[in-house]
């Protein structure tokens, strides 16, 4: 009898044991669920929030190629921009070119720059004035070689081409990259990283000066969906001007007047489903105004 007392005593402790364990199983799958649907939500939150301009890079621009732009797009009346702001009489004219003799051009830059190259490239090619070669860059920026080495790249591109005018656009990216300035790490909108950044963009307008470049063309960054990004390309742009202005053979193009409407407000129409990029019509106002600055530095052929 005892000892049937002590087996039925032994039966009953290892079932509240098991019991015991099977909750603890169940507490522990019920935290690992809680966890994981944290980490999903946290990720979630992190993709929306994501800004097109300053997250890990610009979309890929399906229509920048020439593939994706029409054969022949041709401006329309609201497309032909005013004059942008002459460059200063101190800078010296350019021989004008003759079809027999036409201007090997440059255009590079991120993907903002792709259309309005391409459709730049169709202003040579109609006037027979201008051989240009497109070269954007999607993604890239000057902050950080990755996804481009801009310095190294543009150094290729002017070895092989010998471009007598550069067009270059870039910017977008950047704001949300940190720098190292002088070994100090720094971050927009410090002054350090704002000091840096100019002297990047300044380094590039020399290189192509240094080997042969007659005129820089240095394009500005446009008004943009949020009023965030805007503040930022205007900033930028500031940058881009002073760095231009302390040499007589660059010369800044400014873009924000022409693609904002007269309040300095967001013209969607001009703009790709992005927001960022541009529509035929917006970037042949960038292709135009870059074409118009251009004319005014030629002297008349002799």
């Amino acid at each position: 009898m005892e000892n049937a007392r002590f087996e039925g005593d032994d039966r009953r402790a290892r079932r509240r044991r098991q019991q015991k364990a099977r909750r603890r199983r169940s507490l522990i799958i019920g935290l690992v669920v809680l966890g994981v649907a944290a980490v999903a939500l946290a990720g979630v939150v992190l993709l929306a929030g994501r800004s097109p301009a300053t997250g890990t890079g610009t979309p890929p621009l399906a229509q920048a190629t020439p593939a994706a732009a029409s054969a022949s797009p041709a401006p329309s009346a609201s497309a032909t921009p005013p004059p942008s702001p002459s460059p200063s009489p101190t800078k010296p004219p350019l021989d004008k070119p003759t079809k027999k003799h036409p201007l090997r051009v440059y255009f590079g830059g991120d993907s903002l720059a792709g259309l309005p190259g391409v459709l730049f490239a169709q202003h040579g090619a109609q006037s027979g004035l201008m051989k240009v070669r497109t070269d954007y860059q999607v993604s890239s920026r000057l902050t950080n070689p990755d996804p481009v080495d801009w310095p190294a790249h543009l150094q290729a591109q002017l070895d092989a081409g010998h471009p007598d005018v550069g067009v270059f656009m870039i910017g977008i990216n950047d704001p949300g990259m940190p720098m190292i300035a002088k070994g100090t790490f720094t971050s927009y909108p410090k002054g350090s990283w704002l000091k840096e950044y100019q002297h990047r963009a300044e380094r590039l307008m020399l290189m192509m000066l240094h080997e042969g470049v007659k005129r820089v063309y240095w394009v500005g960054l446009p008004v943009m969906p949020e009023k965030g990004q805007t503040n930022q390309a205007k900033r930028l742009n500031q940058l881009f001007e002073a760095a231009a202005a302390k040499h007589p053979k660059v010369v800044y193009v400014d873009t924000y007047d022409l693609l904002a409407t007269k309040k300095g407000g967001f013209i969607a129409a001009l703009r790709s489903g992005d927001g960022v990029h541009f529509t035929n019509e917006g970037a042949w106002r960038i292709a135009d105004a870059v074409w118009a600055a251009m004319k005014r530095d030629w002297r008349p052929a002799q």
